[in-house]
């Protein structure tokens, strides 16, 4: 089996299972200890795994929430920051998307685009746009979380962190009233941190649900952003952040 092959099934397998010894794993993958110890070494550099003492956990031990299960959640108002984000795109702009839900639901407002560069690191994102030809999708790769079909690791860094947009959009897990953006995800947020970087223009979408929390890994400070969009249901958990200057567009 392939080094990059196997590692993506060690984190499918502690993402289900959360934490478990050294031995355990390596007869589940059928290598030896010495060779899978090398490769955790590797993965805890990466940040894609966190070693314990004779064991290994996953780097998110709380189960990820299925992409579908999210999608049928606060539905109307994703559609509604969806179609506002719609309104800052024209044809012939490059963007690179992020993973989740609202940014999902933007990517299917993107099909009458008469062209468009477009990078991404979401495997339902990239499916939808894939059927119009007129558009030039680009998917990283990396590793998939099969939860959530987010793609992750170091070639996803990698890919985004070397190519320059015009405009970058990302979801979260929780903005705190500091307007620090989070993701409940070490790996996660060290990509849609890429995602961000050379972007001309950076959005942060998100739902009212997500205000006033943090979470394990920040992704961004919403000062170096242009904007995050959200909807009306938010006008008020959101007033700390206007009190500091923050761009928030409601839809």
């Amino acid at each position: 089996m392939k080094t990059a092959v196997r590692e993506q099934r060690i984190i499918s397998i502690l993402e289900s299972r959360g934490e478990m010894s050294v031995n355990e794993l390596g007869a589940i993958l059928n290598i030896s200890v010495s060779t899978l110890r090398k490769q955790l070494a590797d993965m805890q550099e990466k940040k894609l795994i966190i070693r314990t003492y004779g064991g290994v956990m996953s780097i998110n031990p709380v189960p990820d929430e299925t992409f579908d299960s999210k999608l049928h959640k606060n539905v109307n108002e994703k559609r509604r920051i969806a179609t506002k984000a719609r309104t800052l795109i024209k044809s012939g702009d490059s963007l690179s998307l992020g993973s989740g839900t609202t940014v999902y639901a933007l990517s299917n407002l993107l099909d009458d685009l008469d062209a468009a560069e477009i990078y991404t690191n979401s495997m339902q994102a990239a499916e939808y746009l894939a059927n119009w030809a007129i558009l030039n999708t680009h998917i990283c790769g990396g590793i998939i979380r099969s939860a959530t079909g987010t793609i992750i690791g170091s070639e996803a860094y990698n890919f985004f962190n070397n190519i320059n947009v015009d405009y970058a959009f990302i979801s979260c897990d929780a903005i705190d009233d500091n307007g620090i953006v989070y993701s409940d995800n070490l790996s996660v947020a060290s990509v849609e941190r890429a995602v961000l970087r050379n972007a001309k223009k950076k959005y942060v979408l998100c739902d009212s649900t997500k205000f006033g929390k943090s979470s394990v890994a920040s992704i961004a400070d919403l000062s170096e952003c242009e904007a995050v969009i959200t909807g009306t249901e938010a006008k008020s958990v959101t007033e700390n952040l206007k009190f500091r200057g923050i761009n928030i567009i409601f839809a």
